[in-house]
């Protein structure tokens, strides 16, 4: 739904006198107050496009949440498929029954997420405490039936798909499911990937390898692409920047092999966040070029994502200080020559700027 540009821009400039005002994109409603200041900029650029952010932007509410009061950094968790019928929960499994997962919020249209134009899934619940996490607020693991402000089945999201598929089905577009963390929710993700393949569109998952292999083999089958995100290769570093153990950062590498061995129609590529003299060393990314060779033929490329404060104002929002608050944005000449290093290493190697 279009709203008139000046009221939208005056909104935007004093959101505390429009306590009420709700826009409606793809079918997801918002009050737009409580959007951030960027997200509420991404709206106004793209409302003239027809497309928009929907996100649930509940925040602050969540971070307080004990929905689920469990150890969320078990590499062992998995949320319990959850399914509606009739009114009632259940957790027996049925392809005539909707999935229901905990969702975070949905963005239509997205190019940096996969290939192709792809629809852009948050899940919420994260079973990792990343110091530069930019999506604080997806890390409360929720209960859907206990919190239904957060529950989407996969029919929704395949309702979704179905509206846009004429867009997101050339160049290999689909779906990617990112978080928060994909793999708590191992059913969900293959409800809404059979979803996807139904209409013909490409699944991705964005994951920092959670889990363990009865999780991934309930999601990879109908996996085409993954987008895995390792911390550190040297573990130690890897569990000071995630905030969880040396196990759980080992473990996302065997998911990596794991892909490799079994799954060898999935393409692979690894995320790598850029921190000044933590990741960008030598050491680390010396061994990060030797781990991608050996994940050969399933690994495609490395993405570097140089560090950014885009995420500092959420932090805030749920009250909690930025664990690198203070740090500066790494430096674009700097993250030039990281790509540089890698590429001579024969690694191919793509760079997001900030």
């Amino acid at each position: 739904h279009v709203l008139n540009k000046e009221l939208l821009e005056d909104a935007h400039m004093h959101p505390e006198q429009y306590p009420d005002l709700t826009i409606r994109v793809s079918g997801y409603a918002v009050r737009f107050n409580q959007l951030t200041p960027e997200q509420r900029e991404e709206v106004l650029k793209r409302t003239m496009h027809g497309s928009a952010i929907a996100s649930n932007s509940k925040a602050s509410s969540y971070h307080h949440c004990e929905c689920f009061n469990i150890d969320p950094t078990s590499m062992d968790l998995a949320i319990s498929p959850a399914i509606f019928t009739d009114g009632e929960c259940h957790t027996e499994n049925s392809t005539n029954i909707p999935v229901v997962g905990s969702v975070h919020s949905l963005e239509t249209f997205s190019s940096t997420d996969g290939p192709g134009i792809r629809s852009l899934v948050f899940l919420q619940g994260c079973s990792k405490r990343c110091m530069y996490c930019s999506n604080p607020e997806t890390r409360c693991i929720v209960d859907p039936f206990k919190c239904p402000e957060v529950a989407v089945s996969d029919k929704q999201i395949g309702h979704v798909l179905k509206r846009y598929q004429k867009f997101l089905k050339p160049n290999n577009g689909g779906i990617t499911i990112s978080g928060g963390e994909p793999l708590l929710q191992p059913e969900f993700v293959k409800a809404v990937f059979e979803q996807a393949k139904e209409l013909g569109l490409t699944t991705a998952v964005d994951t920092s390898g959670h889990g363990n292999i009865e999780i991934w083999d309930t999601c990879l089958p109908q996996t085409d692409y993954v987008m895995l995100c390792i911390k550190g290769m040297d573990l130690d570093v890897a569990s000071i920047i995630s905030g969880v153990s040396r196990e759980s950062n080992a473990r996302a590498r065997e998911f990596a092999t794991h892909i490799r061995d079994n799954y060898q129609h999935i393409r692979l590529s690894l995320r790598w966040v850029l921190l000044e003299d933590i990741t960008d060393t030598d050491k680390e990314i010396e061994a990060l070029a030797e781990f991608a060779k050996d994940l050969n033929p399933v690994f495609t490329h490395v993405e570097l994502l140089p560090y950014h404060t885009l995420g500092k104002e959420k932090w805030e929002m749920i009250g909690v200080d930025c664990p690198f608050g203070d740090m500066e944005p790494y430096e674009h000449d700097s993250a030039v020559k990281v790509q540089e290093k890698l590429l001579r290493m024969g690694i191919p190697t793509t760079l997001y700027s900030n």
